[in-house]
């Protein structure tokens, strides 16, 4: 279920710190998540060292790696609603593995994973309507765009509207 021909989505592992340093620090992408400042090492270990539950944190980040062992990006469940049964879906790669397929590789494993494994209902995603490749992205793995977000998120020095898209599972 977490594993394709081509890629696994894997627990993080306190090894990821280094790769976790390079992806959490690039600010030119803090626009589009919730970091607002530079994350040290130290902080990253102590995270990459912890147990991480779904079901506790509410939120849950898994490794992208390729068949020859190559940590890609991550792929995370976020702002788990167990009564509802949704989560939001994030997705990171590191510049130089971008336009390989290995965030289409890892958001259909998530996908997977989350309504066949987890019996979510729902997972939905808030994208920039800048960003035409990622929603792309997402239509292609089953999501459909349910709505406009006027204003959503501020890329300094104005706003940028965002499109949410959601996929439900089977038990719809």
């Amino acid at each position: 279920m977490l594993k394709s021909n081509t890629h696994t989505l894997r627990a993080l592992e306190p090894t990821d710190c280094e790769f976790l340093f390079q992806l959490e620090n690039a600010s030119d992408e803090w626009w589009v998540g919730a970091t607002i400042a530079p994350l040290g090492r130290a902080t990253l270990e102590q995270y990459a060292s912890g147990q991480h539950d779904l079901y506790r944190d509410l939120q849950l980040r898994l490794m992208i790696s390729t068949a020859q062992d190559a940590t890609v990006g991550t792929v995370d469940l976020y702002q788990y609603d167990p009564r509802n049964r949704r989560a939001g879906v994030g997705i990171a790669i590191l510049n130089r593995y971008r336009r390989q397929g290995h965030a289409r590789s890892g958001l259909a494993l998530l996908r997977e994973y989350a309504f066949q494994h987890l019996g979510l209902h729902q997972l939905w995603a808030e994208i920039p309507a800048c960003n035409a490749e990622t929603i792309q992205l997402f239509t292609s793995e089953g999501f459909e765009q349910s709505g406009d977000l006027k204003d959503w998120i501020w890329r300094a020095p104005h706003w940028e509207d965002a499109v949410l898209v959601q996929a439900f599972g089977k038990h719809k």
